[in-house]
């Protein structure tokens, strides 16, 4: 009869150099890529010096840079999972063919996958960039917290992604989250776009040119930074009402390409739900700012091409 205490168990962890993914985040003004590790650690990210709107371009531009960065961070490329693809827009079918904004106009009905397999080689996955920001969080930021939430992505447009308990959510169509779709033709230059912050600064003076200036030298005493958060807060507070009667969630994570600081206003911004009828308070969701320390666009598509090909994920 055995008595006492035995050996102790022995302890498991995750191999970080078991996988690697390949993330490239097709932006309105910029191309940005990023490596990662099976556990989501970021090893190198970059700007491409290319025109975003020119998908030959950016494939082999993405192409030499995944090569240079993987061959300087001596990855094995036996251990390259593939490659991820971050777009902006929405799936006009279940096939990875996507309507874009205006900027990103040469990317609408590309089967993006396809191409990015004939020049990478290796398995291509495409998904809106919002949903690849949840993704990245999951991994990488609120999962670590929230089973279950909500993130919000400020960008050119205005979208989301879900994630509900644990596990990134797509919807039927690959089209969960279009928030941009809830609101009518008529309003929606009055939903958290950045495209008509720039167009508002625009009329105030402020020469910002682009959203990568606007992430840059963000400043909140802008005139009509203040203006554009008002304007836009009964929208955002419409969408965070509709997620939490619909979704529940335990967290709405603020993220996409807004700077920290905006993003912070637009949380401020935010109401809390109303009491009930006895005066009682509702649970809410925490709000939380997303700190993935990259694009998260970017760093998701790299994880989405592990949790695909390593873990079988959807």
């Amino acid at each position: 009869m055995i008595q006492g205490r035995g050996k102790p168990s022995p302890r498991l962890a995750v191999n970080p150099a078991g996988a690697y993914g390949f993330g490239v985040s097709v932006d309105t003004n910029s191309v940005e890529t990023v490596w990662v590790d099976l556990v989501g650690n970021i090893l190198s990210q970059s700007r491409i010096d290319v025109v975003p709107n020119d998908p030959e371009a950016v494939v082999a531009a993405a192409w030499e840079t995944s090569v240079a960065q993987r061959d300087a961070l001596g990855v094995d490329p036996a251990r390259v999972a593939g490659c991820g693809v971050s777009i902006q827009g929405f799936r006009v079918s279940r096939e990875n063919r996507f309507t874009t904004p205006v900027p990103l106009d040469n990317w609408t009905g590309v089967s993006i996958e396809e191409r990015f397999v004939e020049v990478f080689g290796c398995p291509t996955y495409a998904e809106n960039n919002a949903t690849l920001g949840a993704i990245a969080e999951l991994w990488s930021g609120a999962g670590k917290t929230y089973p279950t939430f909500a993130y919000l992505s400020f960008n050119y447009g205005f979208g989301g992604g879900l994630v509900l308990e644990g596990r990134p959510y797509y919807g039927f169509n690959r089209n969960a989250a279009e928030l941009t779709s809830s609101f009518p033709m008529e309003q929606r230059k009055d939903r958290p776009a950045l495209q008509h912050l720039l167009e508002g600064l625009r009329e105030h003076g402020v020469d910002v040119p682009s959203i990568e200036a606007l992430k840059s030298d963000f400043d909140p005493d802008w005139p009509g930074i203040r203006e554009w958060v008002e304007k836009v807060s009964p929208a955002l507070n419409q969408v965070v009402r509709n997620l939490q009667a619909i979704l529940d969630p335990a967290a709405i994570v603020y993220g996409g390409e807004a700077p920290p600081a905006l993003r912070q206003m637009l949380m401020d911004a935010t109401s809390h739900r109303h009491p009930d009828r006895f005066g009682q308070e509702i649970p809410a969701p925490d709000l939380v700012q997303s700190r993935i320390p990259a694009e998260p666009s970017a760093v998701g598509a790299g994880i989405q091409a592990i949790r695909r090909r390593v873990l079988n994920q959807i």
